[in-house]
């Protein structure tokens, strides 16, 4: 399997169309269908179904996409890199993030630092409204953040991870000391509002059984809302990941499971600067969920 190859497959199984994907690979039509069908021998069966005008990705087709796009976007980020190693270059990039840098994305960052010894990184943390906001303006270059329930049409995302999401409360709360707390217990309590998406997916799940929680405070930041259930001025959602004091304890809810998906965003159409071209790559290219 040779990378012209894959490259064409990605572009022929993005437009469904082999003229078009031979003219955006900048090739002959017969050469890119001659490399997707060497990828077919290779694979040991057909990835595109050919109708008259119509074409289609068969099963096998469907199941080699994400795959070889990282593959692809694997060795693209490679040749990125290497080319900045030794090349003293300013390469800054703002990115912006709601919530604690993760694992993954701290590995991403550091590929990138290693292949542009100029790599300049500057964070902001932000609530996810303003950190969309900021996106679209320009004053950040990509961010990381919950993926929005209702999506801007210019907004790219890479998925970054599911998140479990669980209640937390003050540990000297009276619902905290239970073994097991049903929806109608939680209506009862003061809530702070943080994730506006994860507000609103709880509320409706309280408005099918005819309760209505009450949110009296609100909190941008995931830190924020931890110090605030601390303090004793209601519960909270938060990632079950994350690290709590020892005035804060998880509720164990029967029959409640809500998860938050998180995803690194850019602007579609945006000329991206070096370092957040890196950047991007090597989030793509890893294994996220």
């Amino acid at each position: 399997m040779e990378m012209h190859q894959v490259r064409y497959f990605l572009a022929a199984a993005r437009t469904l169309n082999f003229t078009r994907a031979a003219e955006e690979c900048n090739v002959t039509q017969p050469s890119l269908t001659r490399a997707i069908q060497k990828l077919e021998e290779e694979f040991g069966g057909q990835l595109f179904r050919r109708e008259r005008s119509l074409t289609h990705l068969t099963e096998l087709g469907r199941q080699m996409v994400p795959h070889l796009q990282r593959t692809y976007d694997a060795a693209q980020a490679a040749k990125l890199l290497a080319r900045g190693i030794g090349k003293q270059v300013h390469a800054p990039v703002t990115l912006g993030v709601a919530g604690p840098v993760s694992d993954q994305l701290g590995d991403a960052l550091s590929q990138v630092m290693q292949g542009l010894p100029g790599f300049q990184l500057s964070l902001v943390k932000a609530d996810s409204t303003s950190l969309l906001q900021s996106l679209f303006k320009g004053e950040v270059d990509a961010a990381v953040l919950p993926e929005p329930a209702d999506p801007p049409e210019r907004l790219d995302t890479i998925l970054l991870s599911r998140q479990e999401l669980t209640i937390v409360a003050p540990s000297d709360c009276p619902v905290a000391q239970q073994q097991a707390v049903q929806l109608p217990d939680l209506a009862r309590l003061a809530w702070i509002e943080g994730d506006a998406h994860v507000t609103a997916q709880f509320t409706a799940l309280c408005a099918e059984a005819g309760l209505r929680p009450e949110f009296r405070h609100s909190a941008n930041l995931e830190s924020d809302l931890v110090e605030l259930v601390a303090n004793g001025l209601g519960c909270a959602w938060v990632p079950a990941s994350l690290a709590l004091p020892d005035r804060v304890r998880p509720l164990a809810v029967e029959g409640i499971a809500m998860m938050r998906t998180t995803v690194f965003a850019t602007v579609s159409g945006r000329k991206r600067s070096v370092a957040t071209d890196a950047l991007v790559r090597a989030v793509r290219a890893r294994a996220w969920g």
